[in-house]
Formats: structure tokens, C-alpha cells, sequence
């Protein structure tokens, strides 16, 4: 019983969620385009949730991830559409300042030993305050054609953004369960100080762990630009950073790090966007969302520390 909540905690709660959507409107709520949708909606986040999954399996976190989304798409924008650069060009310019912000939120925290909550929180403000100055509140829109066939484009039935983002599970799987770095990750995690004594470079690991979440949300910010066909810094914000932490404590990974997977913080966005569908289906009030997700995730910490005391 005690393994069992332990590997398929993450699955009790999707499939709970599921059950309450299935008695309440079973009609829409099981319709093809209902699932698609939900799918489809949450495969930006997803991307993101993968890059904060890293982050909190070394016990870290990344409190700027909203605000730079919404620089992010900025910068998308701006060299695609402003400077007339080629998409590729735009978007590997758009990754490279995503890493770039990552890297300096792992330097800060690795090397400096600041807090992880208040080095992001203070560097996503400095990105936003960054963002407002550049844009002067202004937005990018519209984009071309060639922009927008980056998330418009459909595979086999499935957006392209739906694609991106499984291929993005799959490179983190491989990562976090098949090599060295994700051998190395989880013991950072669980105890940096005995891993740094076994010889393990705890200090490149945590630095890299932030390189990589700064670069899946910049890449959720081409995919949101391009969906949305709009580039605008106000993307994102606190909503989304919450969004991604609380899927990923709900698919599994650990606030206090060494626990995570790359398909369980899939679940973990799939749940979330399916309490906003059955939201949004019931005709709930939008803003209560918020509230709802707040509840959803101090239940999913409470869960978690009874579970950890059962297993203990």
C-alpha cells in the first residue's frame, strides 16, 4: 500500500479530477474536441512544468519563469518581426536569452548561496521591469505567417505544439532516468553535500538546471507568441509560474527535492487544465480558478508530507 502511494500518487489525483468531470457533464466533457483541447491547451505548460521539474528536484525554484515567458515573447517578436531576422534565427535568439536569464538565476543561487525564492523572485521582476522598458508597453502584432505556422501547423490530427511537447517529455525522460546528469540531479537533490564528497559537481548541476528551465520556457514563449499571434511582456506573470510549480508537486516532484518525473509533471499540467475545462464547463466563475488551484496545491503538499511520514 505504502508503494503504491507512492508511484501512483500523481495517478490518484488525475484520476480522481477525471471522475468528477466524467459525473458532471460526461457529454463535453469525454467529446473529442473537448480532449484535443485540453491536450492542446496545456502543451505550452507543459514545456515549462518539464524545465521547473529540474529545478525542484535539486530543491531549488524558479520564481521568474512567468515574467520571462512574457520577455521572452518580446524578444521573439522583435527579431523576427523588427529586425526581419529569419524564424530560426528568431527563435534560437529567443532560447539563447532564456538560458542566458537561467544561467544567471543559477550563478546567483549556486555560487552566492542565495536563496533560490528570492533570487527568482527578484530576478523576474528585474525581467519584467526590463521587458516594460524595451517594449514601452507595447505590443508585436500581428505576426507573419511563417511565425505562426510554428504552433498552427497540425500533425495527424494534433497541433504541432502537442508534438513539441511530446518530444520535450521524451529528451527530459531520457535525461532525468537515463544519464548520468539525471543520476547526478537526484542525489544533488537528496543530500548536495554527500554528493559534492562522492564527487559529483553539484555546483555545475545546479547551475544547469536553471540553464534548462530558462530555455523550455523560452521556447513556451515562441509557441504562446505564435499561437496567440501576439507578442506582449504581460504574458505569462505569477499566474503561470504557479501554474508549472503546481502541476509539477502534483505529478510527483518534491519541493524539497531528489523526486520527480518527466511523465508524472505531464499528469501533473493534465490535471490542472482539466479542473479549469471542468471549471469552465460547470460555468464556474474564472476567477475562482485561481483560488481552486490554490486549494488543489496545498492539498497536493499535504499529500505529500503524509505520504513521506508513511513511508518513513
Amino acid at each position: 500500500m505504502k508503494n503504491f502511494a507512492k508511484k501512483y500518487g500523481n495517478v490518484i489525483i488525475f484520476a480522481c479530477v477525471f471522475v468528477v468531470g466524467v459525473i458532471a457533464r460526461p457529454g463535453a466533457f469525454l467529446s473529442i474536441s473537448n480532449v484535443t483541447g485540453i491536450i492542446s491547451q496545456a502543451a505550452i505548460a507543459a514545456i515549462c512544468c518539464l524545465g521547473m521539474t529540474f529545478v525542484l528536484m535539486t530543491g531549488g525554484i524558479d520564481l521568474s519563469v512567468g515574467y520571462l515567458l512574457g520577455f521572452c515573447t518580446y524578444v521573439f517578436g522583435w527579431s523576427t518581426v523588427t529586425l526581419r531576422l529569419p524564424v530560426i534565427a528568431g527563435i534560437l535568439l529567443t532560447l539563447a536569452v532564456g538560458a542566458f536569464f537561467g544561467m544567471v538565476n543559477g550563478i546567483l543561487v549556486q555560487v552566492l548561496k542565495i536563496p533560490a525564492f528570492i533570487v527568482t523572485l527578484g530576478t523576474g521582476y528585474i525581467i519584467y521591469g526590463i521587458a516594460q522598458i524595451i517594449s514601452s508597453g507595447s505590443a508585436i502584432t500581428p505576426l507573419p505567417d511563417a511565425m505562426l505556422a510554428v504552433a498552427r501547423t497540425n500533425i495527424l490530427g494534433l497541433n504541432s505544439v502537442v508534438w513539441i511537447m511530446l518530444l520535450i517529455a521524451v529528451i527530459a525522460w531520457f535525461i532525468l532516468h537515463k544519464s548520468t546528469f539525471g543520476r547526478a540531479l537526484t542525489s544533488v537533490g537528496l543530500n548536495k553535500e554527500a554528493s559534492s564528497l562522492s564527487g559529483i559537481n553539484a555546483s555545475f548541476t545546479t547551475i544547469m538546471v536553471y540553464v534548462i528551465c530558462g530555455i523550455t520556457t523560452a521556447l513556451g514563449a515562441v509557441l504562446m507568441a505564435s499561437r496567440v499571434n501576439n507578442c506582449v511582456v504581460t504574458m505569462g506573470g505569477t499566474d503561470f509560474t504557479f501554474t508549472a510549480i503546481t502541476a509539477a508537486v502534483l505529478g510527483g516532484a518534491s519541493l524539497f527535492g531528489g523526486i520527480g518525473t518527466a511523465w508524472g509533471s505531464l499528469l501533473g499540467v493534465f490535471t490542472i487544465y482539466m479542473i479549469q475545462n471542468i471549471l469552465g464547463i460547470l460555468g464556474v466563475n474564472f476567477y475562482m480558478y485561481t483560488a481552486v488551484q490554490s486549494i488543489v496545491i496545498l492539498i497536493a503538499i499535504i499529500f505529500e508530507n503524509v505520504k513521506n511520514r508513511l513511508l518513513q
